[in-house]
């Protein structure tokens, strides 16, 4: 055969050259593709090896076989790289033939700039044995097997209105049409493939009960799918909001003698691979559940600046929608006689699921208050200020929710013209003094909040296992003491956390009668993990207890990132004009009431000091290193039928009968930073710091042309108002801003 080798990352393509009459074919060629994009965008880009015969100018060539992974794999490897590794090689047309052939080959992710470091070179011997050197991850079976992708696509809810009056128009003007609903449809990325169902006009409220089938070996090379709902036109198809599944997250790998190796790592599946290896993992699952989907803010013009949200690049910034779906996997025999030998993508229509699946739907109850608003740049602060809160469509003062016909929200009424802080005219603060404005806001979800516990018993636990290390650093000095952390006070209560929180999940972490497959198998790895755990105290050397905390912490922080959705995320917005400015987003699990301590939310019934930022691309770059706004926020969330408690946590000083307001002083040192950023041109700075103290603010000298600044200089607060006791502010005292700005651009370092 004459034999080519093409090399595909995302759209870019490299050939070797081809060599002719052979069936070991020898290259030693070199390619390197540049990319200009995020980390996460890069990891997703899938990595195609592919062998052709007989390739030219003329002929496409026939395909031998391929070999995928996704860049995010090679990078999580030892040195970012695979060295002299052999990738084996399989048709995509006919899964039933085997392996196809192997290439030897180097796969390397750098920075730019930075130098491939090579390992040390093993004989010509031990690299030619291809098993003992195949290209895959650590812990993944030498021969892997086929398997079937399900990804079943239900309806979806809450969609943005894509044409305004002013898009209406222009396409009245081109094609003649003129219509407000969207034409959506679901797209369905992974591996490298794409599938999509079919197209439901002009609906609010899609149904297609269709699934997408993806044949790929497992375990899979690529980490990620990628869901869109995009809305279909005769111009250009839009992507209205984007989720990704992170297969790692709804898969477990089973005890392979090291329960603390890390996340769920889907290397291995002993239900499948090894049927007799106890405890079992299972195979990745997930659903039906909603996911909700983020993006741009739904404040329509004719082009959305911030349409990369939507596409899954940044942060979301207001609630685009939600989607019900449900993923399953499904081994292949691949010696059938009936089994379909193609890995195309397939559409397949599935029956209707009943609504009690996803769980039954309860009235909810946010409430919130704004305390204090500060930091307010003055460019904004010369105009009306308001400020909305929103959880999915619900609050949106834009298209909110009408339905339930029942729902009734109560909006906070815009404050605006703000006051200066004292001795500074570059920020404004709102005169919220004797009356704080306040929200309520009614929503109707599924209720499935034992998900959101679960998470807040993990995240708690594990803020308990990282107490000890902060007594550690606090004690000892600047330098971490490992002796430190082992004393009586730093491993006793860690091994007392263990021993007594990793059996709460046995008997907490349970769900409802709508539980899915996912929260079934989940609970019962959470079990078999807290016994693993409990195994691991009685280790005795300092390395051996030192790498079971790091790994414990590791893997509590994964299991507390739930993949099944139910409540959306609260959105905060300040407002001008009319014009979204600012934003703040909360996880809706932050702010979640319940009767159980361990499962309410670290922010839930709290002041919490809330910062906003600039959406999207604003928010980088120099425009962005700013505050656009410090608020003081009281937020609590839970059923309406709970609403009783929801201000039982509020500050003495706030209640309706209010108590006098006592006055407190701040002195702040300030004495010298050190490497700031150069902001002029001569390669040093004019740094002046600004302190910031509730409504109060104050500023250091200038100090000329120095990046190491002294200024040795004390800032006075006096009588600031505070509420709440003594106790109370020793426990959860205010928040102290300090920028550091250069006097000639005023850009903060």
């Amino acid at each position: 055969m004459d034999p080519v080798v093409c090399v595909e990352i995302g759209d870019d393509k490299k050939y070797t050259s081809m060599k002719e009459s052979t069936n070991c074919p020898y290259y030693n060629e070199y390619f390197v593709f540049d990319f200009h994009v995020p980390p996460d965008v890069m990891f997703d880009k899938i990595l195609k090896l592919s062998v052709i015969h007989s390739k030219n100018l003329l002929r496409s060539g026939t395909l031998v076989g391929t070999f995928k992974l996704d860049v995010g794999t090679v990078y999580s490897q030892p040195e970012h790289q695979f060295y002299h590794k052999w990738a084996t090689l399989s048709d995509p047309d006919d899964i039933t033939a085997g392996c196809k052939g192997y290439i030897k080959c180097d796969i390397a992710v750098v920075g730019k700039g930075d130098n491939i470091k090579t390992p040390h070179k093993a004989n010509e011997t031990d690299e030619d044995d291809i098993e003992g050197n195949l290209l895959l991850p650590e812990g993944v079976p030498l021969e892997r097997q086929w398997a079937r992708f399900y990804v079943k696509i239900y309806r979806a809810e809450g969609l943005p209105k894509m044409n305004t009056s002013i898009m209406a128009n222009v396409k009245k003007a081109f094609i003649g049409e003129n219509r407000d609903l969207v034409d959506p449809y679901v797209q369905v990325l992974f591996a490298g493939q794409r599938g999509k169902t079919s197209v439901q006009k002009s609906s609010y409220e899609p149904i297609w009960n269709e699934q997408v089938v993806f044949t790929e070996m497992f375990p899979p090379l690529c980490k990620r799918m990628k869901v869109q709902i995009r809305d279909s036109d005769k111009v250009n198809d839009v992507a209205i909001g984007t989720h990704f599944i992170d297969l790692r997250k709804i898969a477990n790998d089973g005890d392979k003698g090291e329960p603390f190796s890390g996340p769920c790592s889907l290397l291995n599946c002993p239900v499948i691979l090894h049927p007799s290896s106890p405890p079992p993992g299972f195979l990745p699952t997930m659903g039906p559940a909603w996911v909700n989907m983020y993006g741009s803010t739904r404040q329509y013009t004719l082009m959305d600046e911030h349409q990369d949200l939507n596409e899954g690049l940044g942060e979301g910034v207001s609630f685009r929608a939600r989607l019900l779906i449900s993923v399953a996997v499904e081994i292949l025999d691949t010696t059938s006689t009936e089994i379909v030998s193609s890995t195309e993508v397939q559409v397949e229509p599935v029956s209707n699921i009943s609504e009690s699946v996803t769980g039954k739907i309860e009235e909810f109850f946010l409430f919130g208050s704004f305390l204090e608003a500060t930091m307010i740049d003055r460019k904004i602060g010369d105009k009306p200020i308001s400020f909305e809160v929103t959880i999915g469509n619900y609050g949106n003062q834009i298209d909110g929710v009408s339905k339930p016909s029942a729902a009734k929200k109560k909006k906070k009424e815009g404050g605006g013209g703000g006051g200066e802080s004292d001795e500074e005219e570059n920020y404004f603060h709102l005169p919220y003094f004797e009356k704080k404005p306040c929200i309520y806001i009614k929503s109707w979800w599924q209720d499935q909040r034992r998900r959101l516990y679960n998470s807040n018993i993990m995240d708690k636990i594990a803020d308990k296992l990282v107490k000890p290390f902060c007594r550690t650093l606090s004690t000892e000095g600047s330098t971490w003491n490992p002796k430190g952390f082992f004393k009586e006070e730093g491993l006793n209560d860690v091994q007392e956390i263990i021993k007594t929180e990793t059996a709460y999940p046995e008997r907490r972490l349970r769900g409802r009668c709508s539980e899915s497959v996912m929260d079934r198998v989940a609970m019962e790895s959470m079990g078999q993990q807290a016994k693993l755990i409990r195994s691991q105290v009685k280790r005795n050397t300092v390395r051996d207890k030192l790498k079971m905390v790091q790994n414990f912490l590791h893997r509590l922080r994964f299991l507390a990132d739930e993949p099944q959705h139910s409540i959306p995320d609260v959105f905060v917005w300040m407002m001008s004009s009319n014009k979204r400015i600012a934003y703040a987003r909360i996880p809706s699990k932050d702010i979640l009431y319940s009767i159980v301590d361990e499962e309410t939310g670290k922010d839930c019934g709290k002041v919490k000091a809330v910062f906003l930022r600039l959406p999207g691309k604003k928010g980088f770059g120099p425009a962005g290193w700013t505050v656009q706004a410090k608020m003081e926020m009281y937020l609590w969330l839970g059923l309406n039928k709970q609403r009783k408690d929801f201000l039982s946590g509020l500050p003495n000083g706030f209640e309706e009968n209010k108590a006098p307001r006592t006055g407190s002083c701040l002195q702040a040192h300030m004495y010298q930073a050190r490497s700031l950023f150069a902001a002029d041109s001569s390669g040093l700075s004019d740094p002046f710091a600004r302190v910031f103290f509730s409504t109060h603010s104050q500023v250091t000298e200038v100090l000329s042309e120095t990046l190491c600044p002294t200024w040795d200089q004390l800032l006075v607060f006096d009588d600031v108002e505070l509420f709440g006791e003594a106790g109370e502010l020793r426990d959860d005292p205010p928040i102290i801003v300090v920028e550091v700005y250069d006097q000639d651009t005023v850009v903060r370092p």
